[in-house]
């Protein structure tokens, strides 16, 4: 397992002020990202989502994670499969795995995001005032703003902090 010391404590500071258990596992985070709490300040979760980019593996953690956007998708809860499939586009992306990400999933994300409903927009944190069309990868699951890009590639190089 990758040493992750920084971004470790900056996840569980976060996971704390967000009044969550300090679980780090990759289903957790997912949980907790795709589906936040209202009040959920975009600062304290862009820890937990750099950890969750930063340590989700394909081998691992693809067949869960692909099975909870599915049960979103069933129970047609439309705002936790936007971020959820979101989410794992990300990983196709950013995460440090992303090629193994591309095989493993993105074909079938592909699939999916076909497939939502016309919902209406969100953004992927809440209380995100941002609306940016330009952004394709959140255009593609229907959500107004994504996650701010520079920011994201900052908590995925060390100290893992932003």
């Amino acid at each position: 397992m990758m040493v992750d010391p920084y971004g470790r404590d900056s996840a569980l500071t976060a996971l704390y002020y967000l009044d969550q258990r300090e679980d780090l596992s990759t289903a957790t985070l997912f949980r907790l990202l795709s589906n936040p709490q209202p009040d959920m300040a975009l600062r304290d979760l862009e820890p937990p989502l750099g950890y969750f980019t930063r340590h989700a593996n394909p081998d691992l953690d693809g067949e869960g994670l692909r099975d909870a956007l599915e049960l979103n998708l069933r129970q047609h809860d439309w705002p936790a499969a936007q971020r959820g499939g979101y989410l794992l586009d990300l990983l196709c992306y950013f995460a440090p795995q992303h090629e193994e990400w591309q095989r493993s999933i993105l074909p079938w994300l592909d699939d999916v995001a076909k497939q939502l409903p016309e919902v209406p927009l969100l953004p992927f944190f809440p209380r995100d005032s941002r609306h940016n069309p330009m952004d394709a990868l959140a255009a593609r699951w229907r959500l107004s703003s994504g996650v701010l890009y520079d920011r994201l590639k900052r908590l995925l190089r060390p100290p893992y902090v932003c």
